[in-house]
This record gives structure tokens, C-alpha cells and sequence, in this order.
């Protein structure tokens, strides 16, 4: 009996797809196109901002324009794009397509962004970085949106979709990790020769050259299982039908706010927190290259957690709770009645739900997408996607800003040896108490989350009947 004809009950019991060693290398080969977004990406992340003001020459306040309008632009063009794969029909399927030309085009955009013209003019430097930092966007959106999508749509089983996507979240840390640590290195053994706008022009080739292999493993090696009715409809209303009419997706959304928050405010605040909370700029430099790997490793046994909870919300319910214990302790705790080393290890501890969390909420995805498909008749991997990739980057927008305001309105002395009780209490609030509040958030909006692998089952059940659930 074919995977299609299966009752479906059963085939949500045996939660396989894929068999036997298939399943491993289709889930490697999946995971690997993390490193096509991750490597090239990261060094936009880490190193464009020094770039530009150091070695393009462009000064800073332009830079921090140039900063705000691409990433504004970044999220916007989301749900642009994710609506567009929706739509797309070929023999590729709705989404590999996109992740074909997303990357061959990221890759030569991410060298020639950090191709410095030392010798133009300060508007010629600007303009040329402008628009090479948008179109950079629009590649990794091309490329990242109808990959996430690809995830929902791998497998009709949930629980093997969560598979699919603690494998990723693995490659996906070890991917930033990697880019960190080998980039600088690579621009100084460049820069012997050409000096330092060779340096890293150079590097930044080197990483986009090791993406290559895993453009073509990760496409070739991946297969759109499950497919979009072919009469389906992506009208206006369709596409605010899978939003306003999925409280499970708008759930899972909110999430992703936090999640983008927690990520990018906890590392913002960090470096300030070992520096004038705890005194030693040096333990953030142990901190978060091993908290990274932590949330690596967690994320790729999530399975078990999702085992030990019986199912991905009440695993999702552990782990809220147990953020939430963690980070209202580490909220109370000061040079005076602790030690950093203390500190270091609930912080990892924290790290680990962090990474359990993000698995399972990346699995989930598929699970909303089902569930809106229910309720609208259409498919829409793609926009679901797109809106949890939004509310990520908004979480990741506001976060640094409310810091910077929090440091601005409380004294913060820049460079100075010692900060304000103001100050220090601030960076502590958002390090760990607004981190505790959001994990009390996610916590209570989790208890509203109804879809679980029964309700899953019925609705995959009711979508066969109707002839719009359909598994190659």
C-alpha cells in the first residue's frame, strides 16, 4: 500500500515517511541548506557594519541608515515573497525553484558587498553598498523563506517534520559558528598580500565557495511531498484567511516575536552585561560561541523532549517554564551574592531550552499550515513562513532598540569604568527579567494552542476526503 492510501491514523502513529537510511541522509541533506543561507549570511550579520565603516570608508551614522532601511526592507519582503512560491507551479515543485536562484545569486551579491572603492566618492560608496545590501535580501529571502516552507511540506508527519527541523537548527548553529571563527582569520592570511580591502574581498569568496556543494545536495537531495491542490485559489482573501482564520499559526507567530527577541536582545545585551554588570568583557567571548553549540546540540535531541512531554505543546509548556524558573533567577543575581561561574552555567542551562524551543517551533509550522489549508481550502507553506520570518526579525528589531533606549534614558556612559545603578540595572532587566517575562508569555499563550496530533489527524483525515491532501 502506497504512503497516499494509508489510513491516516496510522500513518500519524508510525510518524515515517522515510525509511531506513533514507530518512538520515534526507534529513542531512535537508539540514545542509543551512550552511547555503548561514555561511554567506552570517558574515552580512557579523562583519558588514566594520566593513563599511573601516574599510569601505562609508562613515557611521550612514551606515546605521543604510542598517535600519535594508532590514526594514528584509522583513517586508517576507510575506513578498513567500506569497510568489506559493503561487509558483513546475517541475521542481512550488519551492526549490526559488531556492535555486536565491543562491546562485546571494553568493557573487555577498563578494561584491564586500568589495570595498576606497578611492569613490563618499555618495558613490554609499549608493554602491545600498543597493547591493537589498538586493542581498532579496536573494536570502529568495533562498530562506521557500526553504522554511520546503520543511512543512518534506513529510506529511508531524513529528517527522520536527525531525527534519532539529537536524537544520543543528546545521544552522554550527553553520554561524563556523563563519565566526573562520572569517577574520581568512581576511588576515588575504591581506598579507593585498592589504585589507583585498583581505576581505577574498575571504568573504572563500565562504561563498564552500556553499557550492550543499546548493546541489540540499535541492536534489529534498522532494516536495506533500503538494497544493492544483485548483486551489491564492486570492486576497485566501491569504488573510490563513492568518485571521489560524489561531494556531497567529499562536506559533508570537512565538517567533519572542523568540526573535530573546535571540537577538539577550546577545545585544550581553557584551554590555559581562562588561559593566560583571566586570569581565572576556566571559561573553566563553559565553556565546559555547551557548551556541549548546542550543545546537538541544535543538537536534528535541525529539526526545517532544517524547518526554507527550507532544511538541507540552514540551513547548516545560520548556517555557523552565526559561521563565531560570531567567528570574538570573535576575537576582550580582557580584555581591553570586560568582560569574554560577552565572555562566544557568545561562546554559537556558541556552538548552532556547535551542529545544526553537526545533519545536520550527516543526510547528507545518502543523498551522494544515490547519489553515482546513479552514480555507488553500496551501500556503510559503506566506506561513514569511510571517513567522517577520515576526522573528521584528523581535530582532525592537530588541536592540529598547536596550539602547533603556541605556540612553538611564545614564549610560559609553567606554566609561564604571555605569550607573541606572544603567546596570537596565541591562540587567534586559538580559534576564524581560527575558523571564517572555518566557511567562509564551507559556500562557501555549496553554491556548489546541492542535495536537488528534485534532492534526482529524483535519489530515477531513482534507483527504475532500480531495486536497495530496502526497506524491
Amino acid at each position: 500500500m502506497s504512503n497516499e492510501n494509508k489510513p491516516i491514523a496510522n500513518s500519524i502513529k508510525e510518524q515515517t515517511y522515510y525509511k531506513g537510511k533514507t530518512a538520515e541522509v534526507r534529513k542531512w541533506a535537508f539540514a545542509s541548506g543551512e550552511l547555503v543561507y548561514n555561511l554567506p549570511w552570517m558574515l552580512i550579520s557579523s562583519f558588514l557594519a566594520f566593513f563599511m565603516t573601516d574599510i569601505a570608508l562609508i562613515p557611521a551614522q550612514t551606515v546605521a541608515i543604510l542598517f535600519l532601511v535594508c532590514r526594514i526592507w528584509d522583513a517586508v519582503n517576507d510575506p513578498m515573497i513567500g506569497s510568489m512560491a506559493d503561487r509558483t507551479k513546475s517541475k521542481m515543485g512550488r519551492y526549490r525553484p526559488w531556492m535555486l536562484g536565491g543562491a546562485v545569486c546571494l553568493m557573487p551579491i555577498v563578494v561584491l558587498l564586500f568589495t570595498a572603492h576606497p578611492s569613490w566618492s563618499v555618495g558613490a560608496r554609499t549608493t554602491y553598498a545600498c543597493v547591493l545590501y537589498a538586493l542581498a535580501v532579496i536573494a536570502a529571502t529568495a533562498w530562506n523563506i521557500p526553504f522554511s516552507a520546503l520543511n512543512g511540506v518534506i513529510s506529511p508527519y508531524p513529528n517527522e517534520r520536527a525531525s527534519f527541523s532539529s537536524h537544520r537548527i543543528f546545521v544552522s548553529s554550527i553553520a554561524c559558528a563556523a563563519t565566526n571563527a573562520m572569517f577574520l582569520p581568512l581576511v588576515n592570511r588575504f591581506s598579507e598580500q593585498g592589504g585589507k580591502t583585498q583581505g576581505y574581498s577574498m575571504a568573504a569568496l572563500t565562504i561563498c565557495l564552500l556553499t557550492v556543494p550543499f546548493i546541489f545536495t540540499s535541492i536534489l537531495g529534498t522532494k516536495e511531498v506533500v503538494k497544493a491542490p492544483p485548483s486551489q485559489k491564492m486570492g486576497t482573501k485566501q491569504v488573510l484567511g490563513n492568518f485571521f482564520k489560524n489561531p494556531p499559526l497567529l499562536i506559533v507567530c508570537t512565538a517567533f516575536l519572542v523568540y526573535g527577541f530573546l535571540n537577538y536582545g539577550r546577545m545585544t545585551a550581553g557584551m554590555y552585561y559581562f562588561t559593566y554588570f560583571w566586570g569581565d568583557t572576556g566571559l561573553f567571548s566563553i559565553y556565546a560561541p559555547i551557548n551556541g553549540i549548546i542550543c545546537a546540540v538541544s535543538a537536534f535531541f528535541s525529539g526526545y523532549i517532544i517524547k518526554l512531554c507527550r507532544g511538541k505543546r507540552g514540551a513547548l509548556l516545560f520548556c517555557y517554564g523552565t526559561s521563565f524558573v531560570l531567567n528570574s533567577i538570573l535576575f537576582f543575581l550580582n557580584p555581591s551574592n553570586s560568582s560569574p561561574s554560577v552565572v555562566i552555567a544557568l545561562l546554559f542551562c537556558a541556552g538548552v531550552m532556547n535551542g529545544f524551543c526553537t526545533s519545536i517551533l520550527y516543526g510547528m509550522i507545518g502543523d498551522t499550515v494544515e490547519y489553515g489549508q482546513w479552514k480555507t481550502g488553500a496551501r500556503a507553506d510559503g506566506l506561513s513562513s514569511s510571517g513567522t520570518s517577520f515576526m522573528m526579525k521584528l523581535g530582532g528589531a525592537i530588541a536592540p532598540t529598547m536596550l539602547l533606549s533603556l541605556l540612553e534614558v538611564n545614564g549610560y556612559a559609553a567606554g566609561a569604568q564604571t555605569q550607573t545603578d541606572g544603567a546596570l540595572n537596565a541591562i540587567n532587566i534586559t538580559m534576564n527579567l524581560i527575558p523571564a517575562g517572555l518566557a511567562l508569555l509564551s507559556f500562557v499563550i501555549f496553554f491556548f494552542y489546541k492542535l495536537d496530533d488528534k485534532l492534526h489527524a482529524k483535519i489530515i483525515d477531513d482534507l483527504k476526503e475532500r480531495g486536497e491532501y495530496i502526497v506524491d
